[in-house]
């Protein structure tokens, strides 16, 4: 784990996990960042990459260009072996650990069809946020690529305590609803749990009205993060459901 220092006058923040996810397939790397970023300010922070779509996002956003430590090695070795993904983390910060898909991957050969057995995919998140919380990180975010027939991405979603959709432009919202509608109907994963975003505020009122749910600008994301978030999430949805 790296070194990390704590702010004199911390905000309660709960250990705790959080899923930043376009239904769309939209590049969630911008957020996710932002977001852990915002987050690693307060507590230790692990951003991991759910390379799903064998999309390599966040390694070119953050610039963290390595050719061994990343979330492609990290799954095959916790396969192989049980190894820890913290261990093939990056630091991006005194509080920040990123755990970025294979920016060097073979577009033809993800990782996905390297696995062998047929739960790894599955069990990856929980045992990724496990290790995260034993090495004294706070709070896991998974950058999830994927649809929900993606293994790693859905049990990453069943995993979070919040849910981030974010949208992309208004043809999103509709797929974006029907993905939430499927969670909370066919999964029972609480409708609390989810908050939209989107990287043009133009449409957040659009996203409001439709999803049902809170909207936050990305640079609002991490107030999601500590303690009374719900409280603050609802009212703010109430407050939007009046002016629409």
């Amino acid at each position: 784990m790296f070194f990390r220092n704590k702010p004199a006058v911390a905000p309660d923040i709960r250990k705790q996990t959080i899923a930043v996810w376009s239904p769309g397939g939209n590049n969630t790397s911008v957020v996710s960042l932002s977001l852990a970023k915002s987050i690693s300010a307060h507590t230790g922070t692990f951003l991991v990459e759910l390379p799903c779509l064998g999309i390599p996002r966040l390694a070119v956003e953050s610039g963290l260009m390595d050719r061994s430590n990343h979330v492609d090695e990290a799954l095959l070795e916790y396969e192989r072996k049980g190894s820890s993904p913290t261990d093939f983390c990056v630091s991006a910060g005194q509080n920040l650990a990123v755990l970025a898909a294979n920016p060097y991957a073979l577009p033809d050969h993800p990782v996905v069809h390297k696995v062998c057995a047929a739960d790894t995919l599955q069990k990856f998140p929980e045992f990724c946020a496990a290790q995260a919380f034993k090495n004294g990180y706070q709070v896991v975010i998974f950058d999830c690529q994927g649809v929900l027939a993606s293994p790693m991405t859905f049990y990453a979603l069943r995993l979070a305590n919040k849910i981030i959709l974010v949208v992309e432009r208004p043809s999103d919202i509709a797929w974006s609803l029907l993905n939430k509608r499927r969670l909370t109907d066919g999964y029972n994963i609480d409708a609390d749990a989810f908050v939209a975003s989107a990287i043009d505020e133009r449409y957040l009122g659009e996203i409001s009205e439709v999803l049902r749910c809170p909207v936050l600008p990305v640079s609002k994301l991490a107030c999601l993060a500590v303690s009374g978030h719900r409280e603050t999430a609802t009212a703010l949805q109430r407050k939007q459901a009046a002016l629409t």
